[in-house]
């Protein structure tokens, strides 16, 4: 093989190498962009998550103040139905 012969053949190789080189790069590139895309969407799947489970607990806390109130109307109730069987206005003795 003549110099020239491996100079062109180093030339080639060098040309392949940085080809090579470029093609890497832009798939790492490409790679990052979607993992930031990830990383973006799971953090607004979190923040959905955690508006969820507050609205969850206001909720279940709502609910627990509707079963007392419930519970105090239904003996309010009870007691206004209970003087009214025994027949007077509830605050005369019988």
């Amino acid at each position: 093989m003549t110099p020239d012969q491996r100079l062109d053949r180093a030339e080639r190789m060098l040309i392949l190498f940085v080809k090579a080189g470029r093609r890497a790069r832009k798939a790492s590139r490409e790679q990052d962009q979607k993992i930031n895309i990830l990383v973006q969407a799971q953090m607004e799947t979190t923040e959905q998550i955690k508006g969820l489970a507050a609205g969850h607990a206001k909720a279940e806390s709502e609910m627990a103040e509707l079963r007392n109130s419930q519970k105090l109307t239904d003996e309010a109730l009870r007691a206004f139905i209970d003087s009214l069987r025994k027949g007077g206005n509830g605050n005369s003795p019988n």
